[in-house]
């Protein structure tokens, strides 16, 4: 029979391993914001009619322009 104090290394383990089970799991929910975050700023500026799309565009257009002057 196990005595008191394996018993209690026991529980200690398994609330460490509980512990470390959330943390994973927020960890998780953590990178994915990240990568939602990246997503949503790559769609902004490099989307169809984003900043820099809009710019490099509009650059492209007036030098087309000037080479057919």
């Amino acid at each position: 029979m196990l005595n008191e104090k394996k018993l209690h290394q026991m529980i200690e383990m398994q609330k460490t391993e509980q512990r470390l089970k959330k943390q994973k799991g927020a960890s998780m929910i953590e990178y994915a914001l990240v990568v939602a975050a990246v997503v949503g700023l790559g769609i902004t500026f490099f989307g169809t009619n984003g900043t820099i799309t809009s710019a490099v565009n509009t650059k492209l257009t007036n030098v087309a322009t000037d080479i057919k002057k």
